[in-house]
């Protein structure tokens, strides 16, 4: 947010190292300066890698057989061999381990290669009579094997549950009553995949009998790609992997869309969700029908009503909302509102005058112009200096220098940013009076 940069930093806040107000200065940083947010994310996705590596044992005896074999090669050498520096040396004790390792290793991989595959043959020996009990499955539209989670099943090259009737009016192959199979479209981009093998969240019923899926039965797991219902007696809450929760209230709708070590994302189609999560910057994401909720470790409430409009009230923290490119940052004790097919709105004070609040609504979405300007700058107050400074941006070149004015003077700019540089934009000088307005925000 101003010039000076926190890259020595970044690896200590991804790694929750960093304490107090130490932690709040770089995530506050990394709301604005794209340097050190493109550094941070490119940080974190190194440490999810390296934490996701896990560690295996080698078979029991495999040092015995290693020794074993390097006494003999010490022996078989005698004098025909030179005594080179390198073959009395570590380096080669270990490079000679680390390729008895990979042969071992390769043995009992290919092993179990050739006995799957011996199993898997005796299984669809032809003639022989078949009970197909298909298990639950998701069709995803636009998602291919590669964008799931590693634990995810093709269901026709994998799962030993599921055979392929030949094309013979007398086979013996017979399905359960109990079948149910989901005809896929033609279809490159579509996947079906077995519900039992998708990334999922626990889901605790708080309230009524909230639904999942196609299914009436009762279920405390939400699967990728299915959705959680709840009418007007029911209510739910949600745990996001682990790094927090959500409460899905009466009559509302939810999907999960995605989840795994980069990227956690829901989609709320109608209702209310109040969100409580405590992780890095834009890790979980809600889709809405007017915007995206970008979370950067907060807590809120966002809502979507028929009309697929959206609100935003944030409780801690940041929520940025983002739609065609445009940004609005929310901090706590603010709001912001989005309408289906006009965009984003431009984020207030829920301590903002009914006057204000009113006047911005029609500038933002009813098309007030100068009119709803005026009023807006009229009724402002320090608090609506969040306002006047995402304003800057979105009004005409010919009304910039007002909401330059308004808002000097709830917040005196500081010394590096000129009333010329705001008027054309600058963005280092744009993000400079932020952190001044955060100052007064927060205080």
């Amino acid at each position: 947010m101003n010039e000076k940069h926190y890259k020595e930093k970044l690896s200590g806040f991804v790694n929750h190292e960093l304490q107090g107000d130490e932690r709040q200065a770089v995530a506050e940083h990394l709301l604005l300066c794209a340097n050190c947010r493109t550094e941070h994310d490119q940080i974190k996705l190194g440490a999810v890698l390296a934490g996701s590596l896990k560690r295996a044992d080698a078979p029991a005896g495999v040092w015995n057989k290693i020794e074993n074999a390097l006494d003999k090669k010490e022996e078989s050498r005698g004098s025909s061999i030179p005594n080179f520096v390198f073959f009395g040396s570590r380096a080669f004790v270990a490079a000679a381990g680390s390729l008895i390792i990979c042969g071992l290793l390769a043995a009992i991989y290919f092993g179990v290669l050739r006995s799957d595959s011996q199993e898997t043959v005796k299984n669809e020996t032809p003639n022989e009579s078949a009970n197909v009990e298909m298990p639950q499955v998701v069709l995803i539209p636009g998602e291919t094997l590669a964008n799931q989670n590693s634990n995810t099943t093709h269901l026709a090259n994998s799962n030993p549950s599921v055979q392929i009737a030949p094309q013979n009016a007398n086979s013996n192959v017979q399905t359960s009553p109990k079948t149910n199979p989901v005809q896929a479209k033609n279809n490159p981009k579509e996947t079906i995949i077995a519900r039992n093998d998708l990334p999922s969240w626990n889901v605790e019923t708080l309230a009524g009998t909230p639904k999942i899926g196609n299914s009436f039965e009762k279920s405390s797991k939400l699967a990728v790609g299915e959705f959680l219902e709840t009418d007007a007696n029911s209510r739910a809450k949600i745990q996001v992997a682990n790094i927090g929760n959500v409460e899905i209230a009466p009559n509302s709708r939810v999907q999960l869309v995605k989840t795994n070590s980069i990227q956690h994302r829901l989609s709320l189609e109608r209702g209310v969700l109040q969100a409580k999560i405590n992780a890095p910057p834009r890790l979980f994401i809600v889709d809405t029908p007017s915007a995206v909720a970008v979370d950067l470790g907060c807590e809120y409430t966002l809502e979507v009503d028929k009309d697929g409009n959206s609100r935003l009230h944030v409780t801690s923290g940041y929520v940025a909302l983002e739609r065609g490119g445009r940004e609005s940052i929310v901090p706590a004790g603010a709001m912001c509102l989005t309408k289906k097919g006009k965009g984003l709105g431009t984020p207030f004070s829920d301590e903002s005058s009914a006057q204000f609040q009113s006047a911005l609504f029609n500038f933002d979405f009813a098309n007030g112009g100068s009119e709803s300007l005026q009023t807006v700058i009229k009724e402002s107050n320090l608090y609506d200096s969040l306002t006047l400074w995402h304003l800057l941006s979105r009004v005409p070149k010919t009304e910039r220098e007002k909401v330059f004015e308004a808002l000097a003077v709830h917040v005196e700019p500081p010394a590096n940013v000129t009333r010329e540089g705001i008027l054309r934009l600058d963005k280092k000088m744009l993000e400079a009076w932020w952190t001044e307005i955060e100052n007064v925000w927060f205080e």
